[in-house]
């Protein structure tokens, strides 16, 4: 996956989570009953959705990185081994 792939796909998560913490905070000022009746519920809940985006493309990051890392260093070569006749 490329790098603009990727920032694409992580900008489509973040727009939906920020779409529904707009609606869960649109909906506190709009005065829909079952949200008012659980407002800290609803910011807690709004909060998470965006920092969950935040948080996957952080542990996304570390994993590929650590993957490039993994592949970059290469295996030491073997010792020279010699093979001589015993006994001779």
């Amino acid at each position: 996956m490329t790098v603009n792939l990727w920032l694409k796909a992580r900008g489509v998560e973040l727009g939906a989570s920020l779409f529904t913490a707009g609606v869960l905070i649109g909906g506190l000022a709009v005065g829909v009953p079952f949200l008012r009746a659980r407002i800290p519920e609803t910011f807690l809940y709004s909060f998470c959705c965006v920092a969950a985006v935040f948080l996957r493309a952080a542990i996304d990051l570390a994993v590929r990185g650590a993957v490039f890392a993994a592949r970059t260093v290469r295996p030491m070569a073997p010792a020279e081994t010699r093979l001589e006749p015993s006994g001779a």
